[in-house]
């Protein structure tokens, strides 16, 4: 789950740039869906390992220097892991032992992007989100409790090289019979587009542990978008992890259609 949220920034930052040059996108509500799926696997610390599915449908509506999204997602957690962190987009996971699957939690933000910096080939984009507790606690998809998440994103162009980071701060909630910490976490990484249809990346993420007593998450990601047509692109990931509470490994697919 974690990893997908991370592929969809990187793949909104390349959208972003691209949208700059098209003045078409100010005067026209643009929109956007794609769905695909994570998969990750790790023991977390644990003697077994918590292996997590994560498939969303998300649909983004654009205009101008505002971007709104709604990220509906569907869970699979199977294994002991007892609190996995998450990204900006909530903790996820709460159980001890076995397997459920259901609604995850949905995520709503909105983002707007300083449009004037365009033209230097500097890319900054605000955003804020709220993730509404609506897995299901009971089972162990989810915490019960509201998140709140404030994050800026930056790249840059040099030729065809973009480097970009992302520093964010999530307000955590507040789980039955958990302490959880708010939860500073930040990425940096570069991307390359070898041609019209294809970019690839990689990127570095490390972020606080919501536990006081766990190692902070540590994850490497590489990337390749393919732009297939004007409608439709496919984004392709893997992910390593570099904690004791990071995933083993993991990986997915994006794939979004975008029309006017």
């Amino acid at each position: 789950m974690r990893f997908f949220v991370l592929c969809v920034v990187l793949f909104g930052i390349s959208h972003s740039a691209a949208g700059a040059q098209d003045s078409f996108a100010d005067a026209f509500w643009q929109f956007r869906a794609s769905s695909g799926f994570d998969f990750s696997s790790g023991t977390y610390g644990a003697t077994k390992p918590t292996e997590i599915l994560y498939i969303p449908a998300t649909l983004q509506a654009a205009k101008g220097p505002w971007t709104l999204k709604v990220v509906v997602p569907w869970i699979r957690v199977s294994g002991p892991a007892l609190l996995l962190d998450g990204t900006a987009e909530g903790t996820a996971g709460v159980r001890t032992s076995g397997a459920a699957s259901g609604v995850g939690d949905i995520n709503i933000s909105a983002m707007y992007s300083l449009e004037n910096l365009y033209s230097y080939g500097l890319y900054v984009d605000l955003t804020a989100r709220v993730k509404a507790p609506t897995a299901s606690y009971a089972q162990g998809l989810g915490t019960g409790a509201w998140d709140e998440t404030f994050q800026v994103d930056v790249a840059k162009t040099w030729g065809d090289f973009m480097p970009f980071a992302e520093f964010g701060y999530r307000v955590t909630g507040q789980p039955k019979n958990f302490a959880l910490r708010d939860v500073f976490y930040g990425s940096a990484g570069v991307q390359y587009t070898w041609s019209p249809l294809v970019t690839t990346g990689i990127s570095y993420e490390i972020r606080r542990a919501a536990i006081a007593t766990a190692a902070a998450p540590q994850e490497g990601m590489a990337y390749i978008n393919w732009h297939l047509t004007d409608a439709w692109s496919l984004n392709t990931y893997g992910v390593a992890g570099f904690s004791r509470n990071s995933p083993s490994g993991g990986g997915g697919a994006v794939v979004t259609y975008r029309w006017n």
